[in-house]
């Protein structure tokens, strides 16, 4: 395999483990044992774990951010509801693992691999951003963003806790959203 492809491999074998252990269990050496490989082979490859979660960051990072784009732009042309676009966010970062990717980064403060996920964000809103446009769509995205990680992390949880379906979360982000952008009516 050429390092490419070896680095293709590896970070597919690191967003399996993911899915399936969380992000505790995406180690150097997990990944290695499972593709077969040594820890050193990796380590040339990444240069260490912070390297390969960064590089498992930038890949969903770009992924959910192209995903909710579209999602985005299909609402601005009029083709879908909003709470269709939250969910698919809400779903994504729970699907994908992403919000728990997110918070196991910053809990092991390796902020600095979160880079490609800012850039992702700030792609997302250029994107959306048409000329002209006033709406705080910079700021719907930071709140849409941090509650579909904490809906990643504990919704469930805090749901059951407070009694609630867990697509109540999703009632809130479509308010929040359309409170932000002035679209409440």
């Amino acid at each position: 395999m050429s390092p490419e492809q070896s680095r293709a491999v590896a970070v597919a074998t690191a967003r399996d483990i993911l899915r399936e252990q969380g992000a505790a269990a995406v180690t150097l050496k997990a990944v290695a044992g499972r593709m077969g490989r040594t820890h050193a082979a990796l380590l040339h490859h990444f240069g260490s774990v912070d390297g390969l979660h960064a590089q498992l960051a930038d890949e969903i990072a770009h992924e959910v951010a192209d995903s909710i784009a579209g999602s985005i732009g299909r609402y601005q042309a009029g083709k879908v509801k909003l709470r269709p676009v939250i969910e698919e966010m809400f779903t994504a970062f729970r699907d994908q693992h992403f919000g728990e990717l997110i918070a196991w980064v910053v809990l092991q403060r390796r902020r600095e691999a979160l880079a490609p996920v800012e850039h992702a964000i700030a792609s997302v809103v250029e994107k959306i951003t048409e000329p002209g446009d006033t709406r705080a769509l910079d700021r719907a995205t930071m709140g849409l963003v941090l509650l579909a990680i904490g809906d990643a992390l504990v919704g469930a949880e805090v749901a059951r806790a407070c009694n609630l379906e867990p697509a109540v979360a999703h009632d809130i982000a479509v308010k929040q959203i359309l409170a932000v952008l002035g679209e409440l009516r």
